[in-house]
């Protein structure tokens, strides 16, 4: 494809994505992220031109803030069974969810909400819930507790706390359901898509609660929406 066309398409892909983020409600913590074809298929062209989002650009947009509520979107990979690795399976997710930035790197973000998380389930030994702690990671936080960067590689992830979310597959370019991936799938990997819960139980501390933790990598988000303004993969 000649360069003049794909910057067409990139700059058509970004401009979609920033109309849609544009139209998102601006109290973001009482969101509940719902992701549509549209937006999907955009999300999927934009990743396509292989732009991304910036650790710079991340910390400049939470400026500092301890915490915020953001929405983000992003399209990763879904990695098959050995004897499918040549069918493409895309997951298209946008997500509510909390960063945080001029945080301490000693305070522990996800320990303090599993905590709280974990006091509100009746099932749970006070005394374990009050004396969680969390395992190491394969990370380090940066300036900005949000953007951490792998132990081993270097490679720099968004850490968030999702609210919610809502995903979108693709099977070679066309929308699938979950059941329609998972035949794609090792078992263990099939049966983790069709058997999500609402709670985690961490085994080491022996404590039930419900909040999740994901690490992104910063070249498959699309768009970020916070502190109301958008950032585009460009």
């Amino acid at each position: 494809m000649h360069s003049a066309s794909k910057n067409s398409l990139h700059c058509a892909a970004s401009f979609a994505i920033m109309f849609l983020l544009h139209k998102q409600c601006s109290n973001l913590k009482n969101t509940h992220t719902m992701l549509n074809l549209q937006t999907a298929q955009n999300a999927i062209a934009q990743h396509a031109t292989s732009a991304t989002i910036t650790a710079q650009q991340i910390a400049n947009l939470l400026n500092n803030v301890s915490t915020t509520f953001a929405q983000i979107t992003y399209v990763t990979k879904v990695a098959t069974a050995a004897k499918f690795k040549h069918v493409n399976i895309v997951k298209v997710t946008t997500a509510n969810v909390q960063l945080f930035s001029n945080i301490n790197a000693a305070t522990s973000v996800y320990a303090n909400a599993v905590k709280r998380s974990a006091a509100k389930i009746d099932s749970n030994n006070a005394n374990n819930v009050a004396n969680f702690t969390a395992q190491q990671n394969y990370f380090t936080h940066t300036a900005c507790y949000s953007v951490v960067q792998h132990n081993t590689n270097n490679n720099l992830y968004l850490y968030c706390i999702y609210n919610n979310a809502s995903s979108l597959y693709f099977i070679n370019n066309v929308l699938a359901t979950k059941q329609q991936v998972a035949q794609y799938l090792t078992a263990s990997a099939a049966q983790q898509l069709l058997n999500t819960t609402a709670t985690v139980h961490n085994v080491t501390n022996n404590v039930t609660h419900n909040v999740v933790v994901r690490t992104i990598a910063l070249n498959n988000i699309v768009a970020i929406n916070a502190m109301q303004q958008q950032l585009v993969a460009a």
